[in-house]
């Protein structure tokens, strides 16, 4: 196998994870900082205030986006398939 192409393998690994992850992260990044923001006004600082919001976005999210990541995960599983036996011939 040479090289350049487990490089890109692992390059389009790393692409597919950040598409398919970027959105929940980005979710829970948000209302972490809205929620973040809340507990400085009021001066709550209570662990379990700042993780629940966080958790039920995203739940919600990601049951939003089901069949979206489902989707491209799948198409970048059956492009990798594919190519497999161009790379033995």
């Amino acid at each position: 196998m040479e090289l350049a192409l487990v490089i890109d393998w692992s390059r389009a690994a790393l692409q597919k994870s950040l598409e398919l992850g970027g959105l929940p992260l980005l979710a829970a990044l948000v209302v972490g900082l809205v929620v973040g923001a809340g507990q400085t006004l009021t001066q709550l600082h209570e662990p379990v205030v700042a993780f629940v919001p966080r958790l039920a976005v995203v739940l919600v999210v990601v049951l939003v986006l089901l069949s979206w990541l489902v989707g491209r995960w799948i198409l970048f599983t059956d492009e990798l398939i594919r190519s497999i036996p161009g790379m033995l011939g």
